[in-house]
């Protein structure tokens, strides 16, 4: 009796032993879980919020340079104000997102495509533009939509390069906030452009409380020094973080029992003092994992075996998103090549410590404007997804090869034994290009303009070498395009 007594407790003991390692398992399960749904969230929306920025500087980007193309054909005409150039004006406005396009005279005159005639020498972006740069407005809030938009101004310059004035479009910032994150999140988050003091520059319409808490108080730093109690610490690099124009992503609550009831992610603009923000609930970001937790309940009831499995599944589970996303930040969405980040870092690591010869190749498909003007960016996408698996297929393994934006690519050809092996795979290679054929561009051929500098001659440093080979590329496009050029040594 007393054998199997003993027997008994320690089945017992065995038992309990077990159970409290089942439930502390368990409970370190859940934690560790909850931190990586809390960090993978994270991860997510500082992602989309740089892409998001990203792509709102493209936009603009793209509405300067059909801007100064525009500008540049009419400084080519005499006078600034005639016909031709009114007739410009409203074709910009058909075949763009610009919502009213003006020539502004020397004196401020401002001669819209709608006929309207207004002063605006006492504008900012006017004086900016008239000393030569390119310029964005403050936002500018319309009396009749409650639209937000800004202008975006460009100099004029005649045959005698003389700013003779200026070029400007109206783009509306609400809209394009709109289209930020709408896919996102299922839609609960809400997009702001705001300055770097918190004024808020545009913000999605909506009936939360929330966007019309922050909407009339017109200053999203304001609100949350209002709003969220015992968070000072939080604050305070939120205001640094947005004074200095960096990026980052704090959790903040709105009340003492909830100090983390939301995501705010932000990122620069990268003009003027613009900020993009994201804000989102946390189970919003959360809610995609949300799966996870219904196995909790079945690992309290489940065998060891199953809990196990359960673990290891969602430890690769995590690593494959983690593997995914890490892939998905080194490399261009559109051709599969390393994106701007990766290939500048790629290339400063190997010029730095790996010893040798390595050449620097800048490319740009010629004319590629036309391109997306005669065909659309669907074509033009087309086109650069068609380049981009052409160049991969042409270099080595090892060599870095990336996009860099719009058409533009760069190539580092690494531990050369002699250099004439460059200029023959160049040679090779504006051969090749001719055969690339798109179907919707039919049998146009498509040609490439190549600057090449050489490290470590030309330079020890991405930036040292981008400048040399762009150098090398200008002397190319201004020999005609369609070839290659050296990098020389001369004053640039």
């Amino acid at each position: 009796m007393k054998k199997k007594t003993v027997t008994l407790k320690d089945y017992i003991m065995a038992i309990s032993i077990f159970l409290i390692a089942l439930v502390v398992g368990i409970f370190i399960f859940y934690s560790g879980v909850q931190h990586s749904i809390a960090k993978n969230s994270q991860e997510r929306i500082s992602t989309n919020v740089s892409r998001q920025s990203e792509h709102l500087r493209t936009i603009f980007n793209i509405n300067y340079q059909y801007l100064n193309e525009i500008a540049c054909q009419i400084g080519k005409s005499e006078p600034l104000i005639s016909q031709n150039s009114i007739d410009r004006l409203e074709a910009i406005v058909e075949k763009t997102d610009l919502e009213r396009v003006a020539l502004i005279e020397p004196d401020g005159t401002a001669h819209y495509d709608n006929g309207v005639v207004k002063d605006l020498a006492y504008r900012r972006y006017f004086k900016e533009a008239m000393s030569g740069k390119e310029t964005l407005s403050d936002p500018l809030e319309s009396s009749v939509d409650q639209q937000t938009r800004v202008v975006l101004g460009v100099p004029i310059y005649n045959s005698d390069n003389e700013i003779i004035g200026i070029l400007g479009g109206s783009c509306n910032v609400t809209l394009l906030s709109h289209m930020l994150f709408d896919d996102l999140f299922y839609g609960e988050g809400d997009t702001l452009v705001v300055k770097q003091d918190g004024t808020i520059i545009a913000q999605e319409e909506g009936d939360s409380q929330q966007k019309r808490e922050i909407s009339y108080g017109g200053n999203l730093l304001n609100y949350y020094e209002e709003k969220n109690i015992n968070q000072t610490q939080t604050l305070n690099m939120l205001k640094s973080d947005f004074k200095e124009g960096k990026e980052g992503l704090v959790q903040l609550g709105l009340d003492d029992t909830s100090k983390s009831d939301y995501y705010l992610a932000y990122t620069p603009l990268g003009m003027n003092d613009w900020m993009i923000c994201y804000i989102v609930p946390m189970k919003a970001a959360q809610k995609s994992y949300s799966f996870i937790r219904k196995y909790e309940a079945i690992f309290m009831l489940a065998f060891c075996v199953l809990v196990t499995v359960l673990i290891i599944y969602i430890v690769r589970k995590n690593s494959a998103d983690k593997a995914e996303l890490l892939r998905y930040t080194q490399r261009d969405a559109l051709t599969g090549l390393y994106n701007k980040d990766t290939t500048q870092r790629l290339i400063q690591n190997i010029v730095q410590e790996e010893a040798g010869q390595h050449a620097f190749i800048i490319l740009d498909i010629d004319y590629f404007k036309s391109v997306n003007d005669n065909f659309g960016h669907i074509v033009g996408d087309k086109v650069l997804q068609t380049f981009g698996r052409f160049l991969q297929s042409q270099f080595r393994e090892y060599d870095v090869v990336g996009r860099i934006g719009g058409d533009e690519f760069v190539i580092l050809m690494c531990n050369l034994a002699n250099t004439d092996v460059v200029e023959i795979k160049i040679q090779n290679l504006l051969k090749q290009v001719g055969s690339i054929r798109v179907e919707e561009m039919g049998e146009q051929k498509m040609t490439i303009s190549v600057g090449i500098a050489f490290a470590p001659q030309h330079g020890s440093s991405f930036m040292d070498l981008y400048r040399k080979a762009d150098h090398a590329l200008y002397q190319t496009k201004r020999a005609g395009k369609n070839g290659y050029s050296l990098y020389q040594w001369e004053k640039v």
